[in-house]
């Protein structure tokens, strides 16, 4: 199917994580907010992974750590678990990989998501050990 989102849905981008860049209110979980995030830096959407950061983490980003960010060779997303805590915090554990160099690779992290206004933003991560 052309067109997929990057995020792994299976779905068109259209109907998937697109409505979700044109306004992040609509993520309705942490793991819907994850799923963008992740197709925003296959897409080189660097305002928006901005924008969905926690606001007082936003103001002590670096813009071009995050574009850098978005010149990876992005391949695949997948979620290992996601859950929300409570009303106003969720986490999302997943693995994201990459190619660099002809060779593949793979950020793995928890995620913390929390909830403002009804809006989620991402808090921070750690990445696990197994």
């Amino acid at each position: 199917m052309r067109n997929l989102c990057p995020c792994g849905s299976r779905k068109k981008y259209k109907n998937c994580c697109q409505p979700i860049h044109h306004d992040h209110s609509r993520a309705k979980t942490p793991e819907q907010l994850m799923r963008s995030r992740y197709s925003a830096y296959a897409l080189g959407l660097t305002d928006y992974i901005i924008n969905t950061y926690s606001p007082e983490i936003s103001s002590k980003l670096n813009r071009k750590e995050i574009e850098s960010g978005t010149q990876i060779n992005w391949i695949k997303l997948s979620i290992k678990k996601s859950q929300i805590t409570s009303e106003n915090e969720g986490y999302v554990h997943f693995k994201a990989f990459y190619r660099e160099q002809g060779e593949t690779f793979v950020l793995e992290e928890r995620s913390r998501f929390i909830r403002i206004d009804s809006s989620w933003y991402y808090v921070d991560g750690v990445f696990p050990t197994e």
